[in-house]
């Protein structure tokens, strides 16, 4: 048996300035649901420190197993609720991580951005008007085609970026363990980048059950995207079709044609327009079976994990669409993934 511990830091200016002591039972947990629009969540009840200041300063987790110590994400208190239990003055918190900022910032004026400004230099710009600092967006050349002016004041800084991001083929913004926040290129999911395994005998698989869902209604086996945007100058069109032999929802083996159409306000180009098309059909030709599986503690999981399953020597991926660790013994880890399996 591993030896476990959860550490909560108070970050003032980046900096360790106090710490947070969680009560026995009182729930806290992180959370990870990959399709939100801010993905991490941090829960529980506290001690009272009233040298905390739940409006400016940053609460950081770390998990310590085995005496490796992990960081946990950063995240920004939103609800602090204080009440006494007859014993002691609680405080129940609830934080997200550093995207929040963007969710939070939102544009005064409506935002120009010039024709041929490079979509990752806007994407920063952004994260830097709303306070995130300690980012990584992946290069890309990809630049606006015309000048923009989509988005009216009171416009929140985060459906900017994610928007921009969707019209290169990104995935939304996220956080990693470290409280960097990552703006990266949406990649099919393979073997080669597995970011977690579990196998038989470890600690970290120590629960048995699991659940599975299997969704067979509605899958199109053609997808057109279409972009009719007056200020392009022209109109652009893509259409992706499953008709592969070897896929049960597909023209051939389905005998018809289900159609998926989605008009687009902007794109980079027509390239990513095809793109964007194309990521639609291989998302459908992914297995429609969910698997919700619980494991031991781990610090190793962020966003869109590709996660190995080894049981009885046979080897599972499930792209990671959701986690929760219990941040207090057993430490208990749920998961939820998609099965990596071309349908």
């Amino acid at each position: 048996m591993s030896n476990v511990s959860v550490e909560y830091l108070v970050l003032r200016d980046n900096v360790e300035y106090s710490r947070l002591t969680a009560f026995k039972g009182g729930g806290a947990a992180i959370s990870v649901t990959a399709d939100a629009a801010v993905k991490w969540a941090l829960s529980g009840k506290f001690a009272q420190n009233r040298a905390v200041n739940y409006l400016t300063d940053v609460i950081q987790p770390v998990l310590t197993i085995d005496g490796v110590r992990q960081p946990l994400g950063k995240y920004i208190p939103t609800d602090a609720y204080t009440e006494h239990d007859g014993m002691r003055p609680v405080v129940s918190l609830t934080a997200y991580d550093l995207t929040y900022l963007a969710m939070s910032s939102k544009i005064e004026t409506r935002l120009h951005l010039a024709k041929g400004t490079l979509y990752t230099a806007a994407i920063q710009a952004l994260l830097v008007e709303s306070g995130i600092t300690d980012f990584f967006v992946e290069a890309n050349t990809a630049t606006l085609q015309a000048d923009r002016e989509d988005w009216e004041p009171g416009t929140d800084r985060l459906t900017i970026i994610n928007a921009l991001a969707a019209e290169i083929n990104y995935n939304s913004i996220w956080m990693d363990g470290g409280g960097t926040v990552h703006c990266s290129a949406f990649r099919m999911p393979s073997a080669d980048a597995i970011s977690v395994t579990y196998r038989d005998g470890e600690y970290s698989i120590q629960y048995p059950e699991w659940t599975q869902a299997v969704d067979l209604f509605d899958h199109p086996n053609v997808f057109i995207a279409e972009v009719d945007n007056p200020d392009l100058g022209t109109s652009m069109r893509a259409v992706s079709v499953n008709d592969r032999p070897d896929s049960v929802f597909s023209i051939v083996n389905l005998g018809r044609r289900v159609v998926s159409y989605e008009k687009l306000d902007n794109i980079a180009s027509q390239a990513e327009l095809q793109a964007y098309a194309d990521n639609k059909r291989f998302k459908s030709l992914q297995s429609t079976e969910t698997r919700t599986f619980y494991t031991g503690p781990s610090g190793r999981h962020a966003v869109f994990d590709l996660v190995e399953l080894v049981r009885d020597g046979e080897s599972t991926l499930y792209e990671e669409t959701g986690w929760r660790l219990e941040l207090e013994q057993p430490y208990k880890m749920t998961h939820t993934g998609k099965r990596v399996v071309y349908l």
